[in-house]
């Protein structure tokens, strides 16, 4: 009787653990052989940890809806994480499939890469997901070590020739501004190739184009702008267009728009002029100089309403 009472018992076993198998075999993979990797990671130095309308930091690693999964991505880029990890529960049935979506879809990534510091921007992201709900996502950063570093070095040395304690923040952001408008021309032949190596090969989309070779486009502007924004520990993000990217600034108590690259206007004569357009400007005063290329959205960057 006790053997056949044994023999029961393990046929019930085995057939918990062919049935439940899935969950099983998730169980053990989260809270032993994956346990470590699915935490907040040290962040680096450039780390703004900030929260914003559209996007929070989190420390939430099963996420249960879309949101969740933005928020994921966003602290990791924020955070300069090399790599993210986390579990798609049985509970979000399209968890996967939303990952997959999310990591294909250029402009959504780009949209949480403004948000972020601007030296922990992702250049491309790598993902891998296994049939039993792991994600992993490899970042390949924007900025080299080196180029970090270098940048980092030039912000200190301009911001301590170029600004003084006297000056309010509207004056420092003034100064800067200027600088970094008549130390750089707009990069037209970068703007009208569409050959992805020779622009890839280019730094002009970077703060290291404007900085260190005076050529730029609209991504090289507004990162260098952010660059000294956030030296001075002014909250602000980058708002992007399908076609065009421009600083956002909290300054008074009221978020402010400012873009560089349109007040460095390209002008047939080769002169090097200096705008002020939209130094500092209400969304109201942009959308009333009605230029297309400022048209965004609203639901994103939800400060900027």
């Amino acid at each position: 009787m006790k053997k056949l009472f044994g023999t029961i018992l393990c046929l019930i076993t085995l057939f918990c653990l062919y049935t439940y198998r899935g969950p099983i075999i998730r169980y053990i993979m989260v809270n032993f052989i994956y346990h470590d990797t699915l935490k907040v990671l040290e962040s680096n130095s450039y780390e703004r940890a900030q929260n914003w309308a559209y996007i929070q930091k989190t420390d939430n690693f099963s996420p249960q809806n879309k949101q969740d999964i933005l928020n994921l991505f966003y602290t990791a880029l924020d955070g300069g994480w090399g790599a993210l990890t986390f579990y798609c529960e049985e509970s979000y049935p399209t968890c996967m499939n939303d990952v997959r979506s999310l990591t294909q879809d250029s402009t959504t990534l780009s949209n949480i890469n403004n948000f972020a510091s601007t030296l922990n921007a992702y250049n491309k992201i790598y993902v891998d997901i296994s049939s039993l709900g792991r994600v992993n996502i490899q970042f390949e950063r924007l900025y080299t070590p080196k180029q970090r570093q270098q940048l980092e070095e030039k912000v200190d040395q301009l911001y301590q020739e170029l600004i003084t304690e006297t000056m309010n923040t509207e004056k420092k952001i003034r100064v800067i501004h200027d600088y970094i408008i008549t130390h750089t021309v707009y990069d037209q032949e970068y703007a009208s190739t569409y050959n992805l190596k020779e622009r890839s090969l280019s730094p002009s989309n970077t703060a290291y184009g404007a900085l260190f070779f005076g050529k730029a486009v609209c991504g090289g502007y507004t990162d260098a702008m952010a660059l000294f924004l956030d030296k001075m520990n002014i909250p602000n993000y980058k708002i992007s267009s399908p076609k065009h990217i421009w600083n956002l600034v909290y300054i008074n108590k009221e978020w402010k728009h400012l873009d560089l690259t349109w007040d460095d206007p390209v002008v047939s004569n080769g002169e090097n002029m200096l705008l002020h357009t939209f130094f500092l400007i209400s969304t109201e005063m942009l959308e009333q100089e009605d230029t297309k290329e400022h048209i965004y959205d609203k639901n994103i960057y939800i400060e900027a309403k």
